[in-house]
């Protein structure tokens, strides 16, 4: 069965690749945004709500419930060692860290997280809709090889840049975890 799409013919096969190529990028580009949309809303400078303090909130919470039975103490947990390097590193990022209280500084390395994650997921959409691109190039008059090798570069690109966000967050959570371990040495 042919389809018509633009004044070209197509076989529903070209039709169902085509497709498949635009919901992967779909989710991977939502998936991008809302990881962006959740870091800017939870670490955002104004999150606190201005009007109750955070205090009065737990107390009242606190008195509405009923109290708990008793528990055993948590099982104690042996700090992980922080890496050097990354204490080194948020040293150069927050230079004051000594001065600063422990929720500026997560402030300063979370606002400097996001630019590297903004630009990664900048750099992601240029190199996905260059790989894009290279697909529909070859679904034009190219072989079947030919479109295979363009669609798993274009697979292999998103999950590159998919490890580059998650290498971002995960260096900011060392990050922070070096802060504390800077600030409790104090």
């Amino acid at each position: 069965m042919k389809l018509a799409f633009n004044n070209n013919i197509c076989t529903t096969k070209e039709t169902e690749r085509l497709g498949s190529v635009r919901i992967v990028l779909l989710v991977v580009v939502s998936f991008s945004m809302g990881v962006a949309a959740t870091a800017f809303w939870f670490h955002r400078p104004g999150n606190s709500s201005p009007g109750i303090p955070v205090s009065q909130i737990a107390a009242e919470s606190a008195a509405r419930q009923p109290a708990p039975a008793p528990q055993s103490p948590p099982p104690m947990v042996s700090p992980q060692p922080v890496d050097p390097a990354t204490i080194e590193e948020v040293k150069k990022s927050v230079p004051n860290y000594a001065s600063i209280s422990l929720e500026d500084g997560e402030n300063i390395l979370r606002t400097a997280a996001l630019k590297d994650f903004a630009a990664a997921a900048k750099e992601m959409d240029d190199q996905v809709a260059t790989a894009q691109q290279q697909l529909q190039d070859t679904q034009s008059g190219q072989s079947a090889d030919e479109q295979q090798t363009a669609m798993k570069h274009l697979q292999e690109t998103q999950a590159a840049e998919a490890e580059k966000l998650k290498e971002i967050a995960a260096r900011l959570q060392a990050q922070i975890t070096a802060l504390k371990s800077l600030k409790t040495q104090q």
